[in-house]
């Protein structure tokens, strides 16, 4: 007796379209879209300006999903160590897919960058060139790297206040961006000593050590705490902001100030930094309620 064939199910290409969503790296890709948001609303923007809030933050994002990719690209020998189960280092997807795809993006994010304004148009170009960049050279620079990434990060909010013609109004946020991610990145770089090192790579932790590269961390983190509360007091936030930034951002910086120290493990680490990626949207969130 012949046996039935049964239907190849879906669940290959399923996995293969999820492979490319993950290049665009989705948590980082909606903190983009959460934070451009953020800066068109600080800047002024009300429900009627509720299409270009979402052109802006649609385009910051697909170009922040290009960088994303971009990276990936460049780091398949490191990520193979590292983190193997991403997509390129695993083979799911290949470098020319992802080229084109990453390509494509950025693209489109410039394209809808054009009805934003000269200004946010001149940022989305740069910002891909400044991707680019990173991914083919700074980030192999100690500490350059770090300073490009959250430097792009804090960017997001001149972008999405630019739109509306007021980008004063992203300086705080930014500042607290830059200062958030920096931390955030020489951790990972903490998290990625064993691979980095096995491929010669230079990072600031294998350069000056794990224990300078946390004693750096700290203070940027010491430094954001203390510098947190005082919009507040210089009567740039409400009291609303002062409430969430302290319970709800402070709190856990203080958690990941004192867990770092105890815990130098790589997964500590690696655990850490995932909560400061979380933890930003909520700052985001206390200077948003502070400007209400």
């Amino acid at each position: 007796m012949l046996s039935k064939r049964l239907p190849t199910a879906p669940s290959s290409h399923l996995h293969v379209i999820g492979a490319y969503l993950s290049l665009m790296r989705p948590l980082n890709t909606a903190v983009t879209f959460i934070s451009i948001s953020a800066a068109c609303i600080i800047a002024g923007a009300g429900w009627s300006d509720i299409y270009l809030v979402l052109l802006a933050a649609t385009a910051g994002s697909l170009i922040g999903a290009a960088g994303n990719t971009i990276n990936d690209i460049f780091d398949i020998a490191i990520d193979r160590v590292n983190k193997p189960g991403r997509a390129l280092a695993s083979a799911l997807v290949s470098a020319p897919s992802a080229t084109i795809s990453a390509v494509v993006a950025a693209m489109m994010g410039i394209l809808l960058s054009i009805p934003l304004g000269t200004t946010s148009l001149l940022i989305a170009m740069g910002t891909v060139i400044l991707l680019y960049a990173y991914s083919a050279w700074l980030q192999h620079i100690p500490l350059a790297g770090n300073v490009v990434v959250a430097f792009l990060t804090g960017l997001a909010f001149f972008y999405g206040a630019a739109v509306f013609g007021n980008p004063a109004a992203g300086i705080i946020p930014a500042l607290f961006a830059f200062a958030f991610n920096l931390a955030r990145e020489i951790l990972k770089d903490i998290e990625d000593m064993h691979g980095d090192s096995l491929l010669n790579v230079s990072t600031f932790p294998i350069v000056a050590g794990t224990r300078a590269a946390l004693l750096l961390v700290s203070f940027i983190l010491v430094t954001i705490i203390l510098g947190s509360v005082l919009p507040y007091f210089l009567s740039l936030y409400s009291e609303a902001y002062l409430w969430v930034v302290i319970f709800g951002v402070d709190s856990l910086l203080l958690f990941v100030l004192f867990a770092m120290w105890n815990d130098r493990s790589t997964g500590n680490i690696a655990r850490l930094t995932l909560l400061l990626k979380y933890d930003m949207p909520i700052g985001v969130i206390a200077i948003v309620l502070g400007t209400r």
